[in-house]
């Protein structure tokens, strides 16, 4: 599927690309357990008011952020770095998740069967894609809400 001029494979439910706010979460790995946890009640907060979460998941607050909103059933859609196989499909509760239209998982890279380790540049790029997502996707007003990232909450 292509999103502007983003290119990935995708599992789940494409709509939440076309809710009207999507809101990017990325954190610094500098951020203390209380900024996580702040960070963690913004995100949930403005997920509960109908926003759809875009992260890769990378960080230790991008991952506490993306693993409670899931565990509450909010809408998100998740960058990672493997693509699928030619019969690929999520397990467990991302299966129900996807089943239940909560979740859009997107890869923009080819499956690799070797376990490497995610670079730098990657993380950036993912990241990079997560705010085109949200600005490509979303209404005028909803773009500016990508700055609740580390400049504050």
């Amino acid at each position: 599927m292509s999103v502007g001029n983003l290119s990935f494979s995708a599992i789940g439910n494409q709509f939440l690309l076309q809710r009207p706010v999507l809101l990017q979460v990325q954190c610094s790995r500098r951020l203390t357990e209380t900024e996580i946890q702040e960070r963690v009640a913004y995100f949930t907060k403005a997920a509960a008011g109908g926003a759809v979460l875009v992260s890769p998941s990378i960080s230790p607050g991008e991952k506490a952020v993306m693993r409670a909103a899931f565990e509450q059933g909010f809408p998100l859609i998740y960058l990672q770095e493997n693509g699928f196989t030619d019969l690929a499909k999520p397990g467990g509760q991302r299966m129900e998740a996807c089943a239940r239209g909560q979740l859009l998982i997107l890869a923009p890279w080819e499956h690799h069967n070797e376990h490497t380790t995610i670079s730098r540049n990657q993380c950036l790029s993912l990241n990079d894609m997560a705010r085109s997502l949200c600005s490509v996707c979303c209404c005028t007003t909803a773009t500016n809400q990508t700055v609740a990232n580390d400049e504050g909450v």
